[in-house]
């Protein structure tokens, strides 16, 4: 496998992964986010909604419970993250948990750990 194309490929899928998260954290309505996704990434709808859900279901909710836990609990930043990594994993099988708040998240994520 050729290098370049490796790294220019995971620099491509980073960029798609920072639009969607631009555009979503700008509130843009879903339909808007798949548009401009489409086009200025030039990528198809299925690779497009992927990313989408991804960062709907996924990335935001774990931003927002990384800020949650260092804000409002006083975790430094390595535990932040790292309890915030776990919560990617149980938010990729679980889209209802995205759902809840930050601290329901924190809450519903120790219990599952015990």
């Amino acid at each position: 496998m050729n290098l370049g194309t490796f790294e220019e490929r995971r620099i491509r899928i980073k960029e798609i992964k920072l639009v969607a998260e631009a555009l979503y954290e700008a509130k843009a309505k879903d339909d808007e986010i798949l548009r401009v996704l489409m086009k200025v990434c030039d990528i198809d709808r299925e690779t497009a909604m992927t990313a989408l859900q991804d960062e709907k279901f996924i990335y935001s909710p774990s931003r927002e419970l990384y800020q949650y836990l260092i804000l409002e609990k006083g975790f430094d930043a390595h535990d932040a993250d790292e309890f915030a990594k776990n919560a990617r994993t149980l938010l990729v099988g679980n889209t209802e948990l995205s759902k809840v708040s930050p601290a329901k998240m924190f809450n519903s994520i120790n219990k599952a750990n015990r």
